[in-house]
């Protein structure tokens, strides 16, 4: 059976920021082509992100480890399987053997690594700590797998984007990320992967495997599934701008280090098609508000050394821009519908597109509201004043949004005059619902 894959393409580069302070670039990519043991070609992208940091100094390392790693360990068992290898026995390789194999290499590597190069104090593995995400691609079935802060979007031909995969565990809240280096990294791996069959007529469509860099780069998850339908068009011609355009991603986006890999898988005869005009002439929203810093509590897993979402959007062909609009205050109605005629206040002209631009993506809508959790808990505990977010709707209007939709007493949302869909209003309260309010004092 011929592999429909196209040889997977993948960069790395170090962030605005760490060059600035000088530092290395802590993620690394890896793609290869493999054969199993009946001589078939196999696809593999595995991406991985150091933590950076005095504590994670020479992640480094740790994240190339990391991809080397994954990549031996597949050649393994590609090499060690049964022609005919069922998938249920491939799916439980994802999610437990793989792992298992991975960690247990990945800490004999970084330990060489050490003994060969020791640093001051004694070793361990927290040094090199490092995130990974693996995407193995055969004939018969693809699937993921891997930990940490990692993003796996699908592309369909017609440029239809989707997110398959992002870290959303209880382990992985807040300012903290998974890590190889925990104890029981690899039992972490099973939440991550999953197993696709390759259907004969679904074989047209990308995957676009990332670190956080790039996500955190756009304004939101809507931008960010444009900018990967973007960089899924095709591979061979995105190829050689492809460290150009990381670079512009991270320099006008979060400054972090940014890696992505790409994989198509092709149907015979067809090519992936540009995203449909829709989606490339769209103006993605400007930079948001700081969010507020959340209460502090002991992360149970790893911190990490993040960066907020900046303030510059990413949009098709890398024509990055922010939307300009004046500061104006927001006049929020309130009982009559909708208005009939065009707003004059610029402040509620994007709030009314933010609401029609939220509620023609419904499947992204947690996402987008989830990436806002600290603003909920903010407003929820008066450490936000809604007033000045309302008042600057023309430059954040998400926010804005969740603002005028603060938990109150009258039973009336003022998002419903605006035209807000049962969806995003349900997306809303279950966010609601999952921040904390302010502790009662008992004088």
């Amino acid at each position: 059976m011929v592999n429909p894959w196209v040889a997977p393409i993948g960069a790395s580069r170090a962030g605005a920021a760490h060059l600035r302070a000088g530092r290395p670039c802590q993620d690394a990519v890896l793609c290869g082509e493999l054969r199993d043991a009946a001589g078939q070609s196999v696809m593999l992208m595995a991406v991985a992100d150091g933590h950076g940091g005095r504590r994670y100094r020479r992640s480094e390392v740790g994240s190339r480890l990391a991809c080397e790693t994954a990549l031996a360990v597949v050649a393994d068992a590609l090499a060690a399987a049964a022609p005919g290898d069922g998938e249920g026995g491939w799916s439980r390789w994802l999610a437990h053997d793989l792992p298992e194999m991975v960690q247990c290499r990945w800490l004999e590597a970084v330990q060489a690594h050490w003994q060969g190069d020791p640093g001051e104090g004694d070793f361990e593995p927290l040094l090199y700590g490092s995130t990974l995400g693996l995407v193995v691609m055969t004939s018969r079935w693809w699937g993921h797998t891997g930990l940490g802060d990692w993003d796996l979007v699908r592309v369909e031909a017609d440029g239809r984007a989707r997110l398959l995969e992002e870290e959303n565990e209880p382990t992985a809240l807040g300012e903290a990320t998974c890590s190889l280096c925990q104890p029981q990294a690899a039992s972490l791996f099973a939440r991550r992967a999953a197993l696709h069959p390759l259907a004969p007529e679904e074989r047209d469509f990308a995957l676009v495997l990332c670190t956080d860099g790039i996500r955190k780069s756009c304004a939101s998850d809507g931008d960010f599934l444009t900018l990967a339908a973007w960089l899924a068009r095709s591979a061979a011609e995105t190829a050689g701008i492809l460290p150009e355009a990381l670079d512009r991603i991270s320099r006008e986006g979060s400054g972090d280090d940014v890696t992505v890999a790409i994989g198509r898988s092709e149907a015979p005869g067809e090519e992936l098609p540009p995203p449909p005009p829709a989606q490339a002439k769209q103006t993605p929203p400007p930079p948001p508000s700081p969010p507020a810093a959340p209460e502090a509590s002991p992360p149970r897993p790893l911190p990490r050394r993040r960066r907020p979402a900046i303030g510059r959007a990413l949009v098709i062909g890398l024509a990055l821009a922010a939307a300009g609009a004046g500061w104006l205050a927001l006049v929020w109605p309130r009982t009559q519908p909708p208005p009939q005629a065009a707003p004059t206040s610029p402040g509620l002209r994007a709030a009314l597109a933010e609401v029609e631009r939220l509620c023609s993506q419904p499947a992204t809508l947690p996402l987008e509201l989830r990436r806002r959790r600290d603003l909920f808990v903010a407003l929820r505990q008066g450490r936000q004043d809604p007033a000045r977010l309302k008042a600057a709707a023309a430059s954040d209007p998400l926010a804005a949004l969740i603002a005028a939709d603060l938990p109150a007493a009258h039973p009336r949302r003022p998002l419903q005059a605006l035209g807000a869909c049962p969806a995003l209003l349900e997306a809303l309260s279950r966010q609601w619902a999952e921040s904390p309010a302010p502790a009662t004092v008992i004088p």
